[in-house]
Parts: structure tokens; sequence; C-alpha cells
């Protein structure tokens, strides 16, 4: 069926029912034209006849504005960027337990022999000290505090005891490899440790199986956050 279009009294043409459906959609005729067609008595508005839908541009300002805020919307997680760890390779547990048999070893050989050396000049009988064993006593002291005042500047600074530094590893904090500094190499790691060993039965035992765990951190190294890896700084 071919329509009539009208449009402030000006005819627009005849047109079939598919291309006025179609105009309708694109916004070519609106609801207030006119349309005749055979057997009607009067002009009528399009309106009585097809059915209008209002039609959004495609990029209107609604459709590119922010949307707008849903106070009931789920909340999304800050996601914050690893900081990338270093890779650290960790020391064998045959270099630790080394470097702990070489730093008694040098204990033994600074303080122990002068102060053997010293009760061996004790002369039992008459139950007095000579000047020899005074000496000897002098020189262990000495010998205990600068090695004590060594191992404590290595130890704040790069992490190691003299044995370490001799194996070739160190102490670092776990897990961002950095230095440990006095309070974690020294004062947790070594005093408090050592406090704790005097006072729990059993503690050292314990506190040495814990190297076979997989990250091969003691107890101690997890009191002081710490673990000990190879030294690579002079590679």
């Amino acid at each position: 069926m071919d329509y009539h279009i009208a449009r402030n009294d000006q005819q627009l043409g005849v047109f079939a029912e598919p291309e006025i459906q179609s105009g309708i959609a694109t916004g070519r005729f609106s609801a207030d034209d006119l349309f005749w067609t055979e057997g009607m008595s009067e002009w009528q508005n399009l309106s009585t006849r097809f059915s209008f839908h209002v039609v959004q541009p495609i990029f209107s300002a609604a459709a590119t504005a922010a949307p707008a805020f849903n106070p009931y919307a789920a909340p999304k997680a800050n996601i914050v960027t690893p900081v990338m760890m270093p890779k650290l390779e960790l020391a064998s547990r045959g270099s630790r337990l080394g470097a702990a048999l070489l730093d008694a070893l040098v204990g033994m050989f600074v303080v122990g022999l002068p102060v053997v050396c010293g009760i061996a000049m004790i002369d039992h009988k008459k139950d007095s000290v000579s000047t020899g064993s005074v000496i000897c006593f002098v020189l262990a002291a000495l010998g205990f505090l600068a090695l004590l005042i060594y191992n404590i500047v290595l130890l704040s600074t790069q992490g190691q005891t003299l044995a370490k530094k001799w194996l070739g590893i160190r102490i670092v904090t776990h897990p961002d490899g950095q230095k440990p500094g006095f309070v974690k190499a020294f004062l947790l790691r070594s005093f408090v440790n050592g406090i704790i060993a005097q006072v729990v039965p059993f503690y050292p035992i314990v506190d040495a199986c814990f190297i076979f765990r997989e990250d091969q951190r003691c107890l101690h190294d997890m009191i002081a956050d710490t673990t000990v890896i190879v030294d690579n700084s002079g590679a």
C-alpha cells in the first residue's frame, strides 16, 4: 500500500509502507507528518498508523560522558605491582657449617690457647699465679675483645664473620637481600639468640635442625629476619 506524506501543507511524495518505516527509523519522518491513502476521508498524523521510537544518537553526550558513581558496585581491589625481589643464591648447608666451625676454631686459637697456657703455668703446689699465667690471661682477654669487635664491624657492614668472609658467604635480610646492619646481624641473630640458647633446653639443637628447611633458614634467621647467601659482590 502506498501513502501520500505531507508536511507544513506541502506534499513530500508517495511512499510505500516499508519506505515509511525506514524513514521513521532514520528520523526522516516525524510523528506530526500527515499521511493519506485510498479509502481515507481525511489526512491523519503518521503516529496514528505507525509506531515511533525515540532513537538515541550513537555518539551522544550521554554515551560519551563518564559513568556515574554506583554506590552498590562491588569494591575494586587496588592492584599494586610487586617490587621485583632479587634472586638470591642460598649458601650451601656445608658452607654454613664450615663457617660455624671455622669461627669456633678461630675463637679457640685466639682465646682458648692463651687460657690453656695460663692455666698450665699456675703453680698448683704453691697455689699461686705466676707472671706468665697473668700475661696469658690478659692476652686471652684482649684477643677475645679484638675478635668480638672485628666480627661485629664485619657483621654490621658486610653481613659476615671472619669465617664467612673466607668461605664467600654472607648474611642478608630476607627476602630483599639487603645488608642486615648491627641490629639484625649481631644484636638479634647472635646476642638475643645466644641468650635464648642459655635458658631454653635443647634450643641450639632445634635451631641447627631448622637449616634442613627448604629455605635453609634457622631459628636465629627467623628471629632476625635474615638468610645466608653466596657472596657474589666481588665477582
